[in-house]
């Protein structure tokens, strides 16, 4: 067989693949651009509506919260005002019942002596 003269002008795979890099004649520009910089609105996040958020959001648990504890709190110092109140209330009550009925028996007393002893 017959073959063909080696061309020097092509190269071959092993000196395709192992060989220098080429760098380009004419400089390639890239085939995307790059992104034109974002506004900032829209880079930054809005603070301002993510503290009223974030504000709203623990207001809301922190009153849940505090709902209970002042019906709590409440409760408390009524039960201890109205046990007060009774214990004192109770002795006054005591009082006027004690004089009150130590009126009715000197009263029933003097009564039935006035029945027993009629006046001279």
């Amino acid at each position: 067989m017959n073959q063909p003269p080696f061309d020097q002008g092509i190269p071959l795979l092993t000196e395709v693949l192992l060989g220098p890099e080429i760098a380009p004649a004419i400089p390639v520009e890239p085939a995307v651009a790059a992104p034109p910089a974002l506004p900032p609105a829209v880079a930054q996040p809005d603070w301002d509506a993510i503290e009223q958020r974030l504000t709203q959001r623990i207001l809301h648990q922190v009153q849940g919260k505090i709902d209970h504890l002042l019906e709590e709190r409440i409760a408390h110092v009524l039960q201890t005002a109205l046990q007060n109140a009774l214990i004192g209330m109770r002795g006054a009550l005591r009082e006027d019942l004690q004089q009150s009925l130590e009126q009715i028996v000197a009263h029933a007393v003097s009564h039935e002596l006035g029945h027993l002893h009629p006046p001279a």
